[in-house]
């Protein structure tokens, strides 16, 4: 752990079982993929179906966000993989975390705390709105940040490190992709698409955001259980 974890970490533990119903909140918050991933996505089908004289200029930013996410959030498993583990604070055993109430830590020992995928993708999402209007993108950020990122913290999920590298990663991916020699071809063959097959192209368009708005569990589960069933196979 480093100094500045460890100070941010020290000042919000200190507020742990003060208060069971804000113990209660934090634990719903967290848990609730309505509050968290729907709640930002809905934004994106509010902007594309919004009637404006930037509708295509929308759409286009719309098409960039999701590409970007799941670029983002591939990023982000890839560098969790790859870093050496980081135990999370709730279950660290060089730190002496007083566990909020009603926090349950069983099914995160085995994920690293480094970075953390929900701010990868969450900001990913929020540059993307960002980048179509700067006044929703702005509450957006501050939504993610203390509505999404905050009671991870507060419950010992991440450290504040594990927050501020996923913020710069979904941010920076997002911007690369959407310069006009990357976004351009992409949107252009999306269009291409939706416009030859606009009934599959919604189709994919609604499973898509699905997955993001429940940061993609149903595809990852999925992975396991094809990546144990060949493991398995071959032994």
């Amino acid at each position: 752990m480093n100094i500045f974890d460890t100070a941010i970490m020290d000042f919000i533990n200190g507020f742990a079982q003060k208060a069971k119903s804000f113990d209660a909140l934090m634990v719903f918050i967290v848990d609730n993929n309505f509050v968290k991933g729907v709640t930002i996505v809905s934004l994106l089908w509010f902007f594309w179906f919004q009637k404006s004289s930037k509708i295509a200029f929308n759409r286009g930013r719309i098409i960039i966000c999701i590409f970007s996410c799941m670029v983002a959030i591939v990023v982000a498993r890839v560098l969790a993989r790859s870093l050496p583990f980081r135990f999370r604070p709730i279950i660290n055993p060089d730190y002496n975390f007083l566990k909020p109430f009603g926090t349950d830590a069983l099914d995160l020992g085995t994920w690293s705390s480094f970075p953390s995928d929900n701010a990868v993708l969450f900001f990913s999402l929020a540059t993307g709105i960002f980048l179509i209007s700067k006044k929703v993108g702005f509450l957006t950020y501050l939504y993610v940040l203390l509505v999404i990122c905050f009671p991870r913290v507060y419950l010992g999920y991440h450290f504040p490190t594990d927050i501020i590298v996923g913020a710069i990663l979904g941010i920076a991916i997002t911007y690369l992709i959407a310069m006009n020699k990357i976004s351009q071809p992409i949107i252009q063959k999306v269009n291409q698409f939706s416009s030859k097959y606009t009934g599959l192209f919604y189709v994919l368009f609604f499973l898509l955001t699905y997955e993001i708005s429940r940061l993609f569990i149903e595809v990852r589960v999925a992975g396991s259980y094809l990546l144990m069933h060949i493991l398995h196979t071959r032994i």
